[in-house]
This record gives C-alpha cells, structure tokens and sequence, in this order.
C-alpha cells in the first residue's frame, strides 16, 4: 500500500512534530533551486539579448560621455542591416543544435550538473566577445554560435531538474518562478546595456559582455556550492521536505532506464501541441527580444539609454504576470477544472492578447502609444508557459527533458529566422516595413492557438504511463534470472566436486594396487 504524502513543509508541520523539534523547519530546499535556477535564466537571457542593445553602438554613431564631456563617437563597425541579422541569429544556430542532446546530457548526468556547467562556459565566452568582435566578422559569428550551444542545454535540464525536485501539485508554481528569469534578465540586461554601451569602459558597448560575463561566473560558483542533483542527494534538506518529495514524485510512473521511446514521442499529438505552441510563443518573443531595439532605434528614434529601459517595460510586466498565471493555473486544477482545459485557456489568452497589441503597435500614433501597446501584448505573453511549456510534465514527466528539448529545436528556429525576416522586411527601417513584421508575428500567433487548442492533453500518455507494478515485475524478472543463474552454476560446482571425488578415490585405489605389487 503507498504511503500517503507528508502535507507539504512550506504550508507549516504537524503540531507533534514543531513540538518535537521546538523550532520551525528551514526555508525549503525547492524553492532555494528554484530561486537559483531563476537566477541562472536571468543571467542567460542577459548573456542572450546584450548583443541586440550593444549592437546599436557597435554599428551607428552615438554620444558618450568622456572624461567628463559628451562626445560624438563614430560607429566602430560598418555592418549592413541584413548582416547584423545575421550576426544576431548566429546565436540560435547552436541554441537549436543543443536542444535534444542538452536534454539527453540532463538525463543522463543529472539536469543540475549540466546546467551549471554550460552557463559557466557561457560566461566565459561572453567576456571573450570583444575580442572576437574586434578580430573578424566570422571570429564574432562563431563564438555566438558556441554560446548557443552552451545556453542551448539550460531550458531541457531545467525540466529535467523538476522531474526530480517538484510535487505534482507544486509544478506550474515552481516552474513559472524559474522562467520568470527570462523576462527579469531581459528587463535588468537591457537598460544596463544601454547605460553601460554609453558610459562604459573599452568604447562603453565592450563593458557590457565583460561585466555580464563576469556575474555569470559569480553565479557558477555560488551554483556549484549550493544545489545539489536529487532531494536524496542534498546533505542539510530536512527529512520531511525529502520524503514529501520523493513520495509525491514516486506516485509518478518512473523512466525506463537507458530507454527514451522517440517514436512514441515523435508521432505523439500533445507532443505536436507543445511543439506549435513552443514555436508560436518563441516566434512572438524572439522578433521583439532581438528586434525590439532596433525598432525604437531606426523608428522611434530613441537614444541609446533610453532604448534599453523602454525595451525593458514589456518585460516588467511579464515578470509579474508569468508567476501569477502560474499560481492562478495551479488554483483552477485545485478547483476542479481539468488540465486540458487550463493549459489550453491560459495559451489562448496570453497569444489572442498579444497578437492584437502587438499588431497595433505599428499604427500608434504616438511613440509613447507604441511602447503602451507593446508593453501590455508582450507582457501578457506571461502566461503562454503555464499554457504549453508546464504541459510536458503533464503528459510525461519522466521525459520531460528529452521531450523540452524536442520541443526546443522548433521553439528556438525563430531565434534566427526572425532576424533575418525582419532584415529582409526593413532595408529602409520605416513604419511601414515594421508593420509588416507585426502582421506576420500575429498570423503566427493565430495559427498557434488553433492546433494548440485542437492537440493539447492534460493527461499522461499510454507511452510515458509505465507503472510502478511493471517496473518491479522486471526487477523481480531480472532477480529470478539472476537466481536462476547463480542455482546452474551451484549445480555445476556439485557436479564438479562429485566428479573430483570420484577421480581422488580412482587415485587412492591405484596408489594402494602399487605398493602391494613387489618391486
């Protein structure tokens, strides 16, 4: 019989139980990990967008201010539109490339590990990227490629991390808090760039991949000391937060080791929802996280600092909305309403909003009505992770980091398809051309919704629904034989002492004829 799950550590213990300690429990280890694994996504989005702010300086005349006096500096690369797309998107070659192997690489060496490691590398790659800048076009593409590939690993170890640290009824919560690093890394790395690209050292745009390349490794270390692989594994996690874990979790059917069934994956429809929906929300984030600034740079015409902090208010406003859907998600499961149609409701909200705020942004009448609009369409975009990116750990949690970085291969194309349609759409950087790149933006979302709303399941697939009684038949299958091994060779180690005796009493007869037959 299972055991019934402790109530959770972070709504309070048992009387008996503060009694018998006579003090309260720790802050709870999960949400230590999730703090820290939201930490790591805002220092990987700021590794991400900085080149999209400093871009600006790198590649159009702008003041600085110098030795106390505001100078004009001259451009110090002459890169067309259409290269610097392609210089933005060169990132999302290797993000994508990384996205099946970085979740195979969470499964199979623990999500905590890798995902440490590769933000690390990351970090150290983004202070080298002056220098690359500085040696050749090509040099800059390739490092921003290897980034990719390291960073590429984060989003499937993330959900590899939550299969073995979050209670099902904890899951939307704790992961929305994690992926609220994307919008606060964006809101804190834009403004900076722009203030940094201005006032900075090394010719003000060096200063900023030198300093966020530096936090990031103060993360890594602080990371390498504090989160460890599995509740098992953690030396100061008290006992009741590790078994209500593991005995929420163990409710779950358990992976079959070693075995990833990728056909079932491939042609499974929930599969296929999360897929679009991953596309659909990546497609509307990636063409105004990278191309935001250019937007307010060659249409609005801001300044440099100015661009970064209004860059950032959209994202302002999903950091709020992104963990409040969440809770909000977890509350209408808790209150009856099935899965299926929470994910699908929440999706349809935050993509249908969006797609309208973000399509009239091209004919506001004013600067101030265009950063208003898009704040409110890509703020509301909060909520599309409760909608599909939560759903994998619904349908099959013990794949969950396999399946996101399926998932993530199509998620991450628009990370540099966007920059190159949006360079191809605007040679002359009018509001015309920019109204372009918001009408294909909101058909993108539209269709999502659609085969999103028609695909989606809150359920586990028959594929992913192996039962904890399977599992035990093969490990009782596995001992039998293992048994039935070990009986054949006792069998054969009698015959073999029955035999050697037999041979010892054939000798000693022999032994007895020789001395009685004279010499």
């Amino acid at each position: 019989m299972t055991d019934t799950p402790k109530p959770d550590p972070v709504e309070g213990e048992g009387e008996e139980s503060e009694k018998s300690k006579g003090k309260k429990s720790s802050f709870p280890k999960r949400y230590i990990v999730a703090i820290m694994i939201f930490l790591g996504i805002c220092v990987q989005y700021a590794l991400r967008v900085n080149l999209s702010v400093a871009i600006g300086a790198m590649c159009n005349n702008h003041t600085i201010q110098q030795n106390g006096f505001t100078i004009q500096k001259k451009a110090e690369f002459d890169w067309s539109s259409k290269l610097q797309g392609t210089i933005l998107g060169a990132f999302y070659y290797g993000y994508t490339a990384m996205q099946i192997p970085g979740g195979w690489l969470g499964q199979r060496f623990g999500g905590t590990r890798v995902f440490g490691i590769c933000l690390g590398i990351a970090s150290i790659l983004t202070m080298l990227t002056p220098i690359a800048a500085r040696t050749s076009v090509a040099a800059l593409i390739t490092l921003r490629v290897i980034e990719g590939l390291a960073l590429g690993a984060l989003f499937p170890c993330n959900h590899a991390i939550w299969s073995k640290w979050a209670p099902p009824a904890e899951r939307t919560r704790l992961f929305t808090i994690t992926v609220a690093g994307c919008p606060v890394g964006t809101i804190l790395s834009m403004p900076l760039s722009g203030i940094m690209s201005k006032y900075g050292f090394d010719g003000g745009w060096a200063s900023v991949f030198y300093c966020f390349g530096a936090i990031g490794l103060l993360w890594f270390f602080v990371w390498q000391l504090a989160i460890h692989g599995s509740p098992s594994e953690h030396p100061t996690i008290s006992p009741e937060e590790r078994d209500y874990i593991e005995k929420s979790i163990a409710l779950l059917p358990p992976a079959k080791k070693g075995q990833v069934p990728w056909k079932s994956i491939i042609t499974s429809g929930p599969v296929w929802a999360i897929i679009t929906a991953n596309f659909t929300a990546d497609w509307g984030m990636y063409t105004i996280l990278i191309c935001l600034p250019k937007y307010f740079i060659e249409v609005l015409h801001f300044d440099l600092a100015k661009t970064g902090f209004l860059a950032a208010l959209p994202y302002v406003v999903k950091a709020f909305v992104g963990p409040a859907g969440g809770v909000l998600v977890d509350w209408l499961i808790k209150n009856k309403m099935t899965v299926k149609n929470t994910r699908r409701c929440v999706f349809t909200v935050g993509c249908t909003t969006a797609s309208l705020f973000i399509l009239i942004t091209g004919y506001a009448s004013s600067p101030a009505l265009a950063v208003a609009f898009l704040t409110i369409g890509v703020g509301i975009t909060g909520l599309n992770a409760s909608g599909y990116a939560v759903n994998i750990l619904d349908i099959a949690p013990q794949y969950a980091g396999v399946i996101m970085g399926v998932t993530n291969v199509f998620g991450a194309s628009p990370g540099f398809i966007s920059p190159q349609i949006v360079g191809i759409v605007t040679p002359n950087k009018t509001a015309g051309e920019w109204r372009i790149v918001f009408w294909i933006t909101a058909i993108v979302y539209i269709i999502g919704i659609v085969i999103f709303g028609l695909l989606v399941s809150g359920e586990l697939e028959p594929w992913a629904n192996t039962s904890r009684e399977e599992e035990e038949d093969d490990k009782k299958g596995g001992e039998e034989e293992k048994g039935e091994e070990k009986q054949d060779k006792s069998d054969e180690e009698k015959k073999d002492d029955e035999k050697a005796t037999e041979e010892n009493k054939e000798e000693s007869k022999q032994d007895q004829k020789t001395e009685g037959t004279p010499s």
